[in-house]
């Protein structure tokens, strides 16, 4: 990943389906779950138990 500033662009939620509509089924996972896609059929979707802790 870039260390850019600008690397992530925050985006509303409300704005999910009309510019990521790939990431709003992973939108309902439970508290814990991370989701990773990269647009070409590659899929990891894993617990982190660390992201309960924070």
């Amino acid at each position: 990943m870039s260390q850019a500033e600008d690397f992530f662009s925050p985006l509303h939620v409300e704005h999910i389906t009309e510019y990521l509509p790939e990431v709003e089924e992973y939108l309902d996972l439970p508290p814990g779950y991370r989701f990773l896609i990269d647009g070409k059929n590659h899929e990891d979707v894993w617990y982190d138990e660390e992201l309960l802790n924070a």
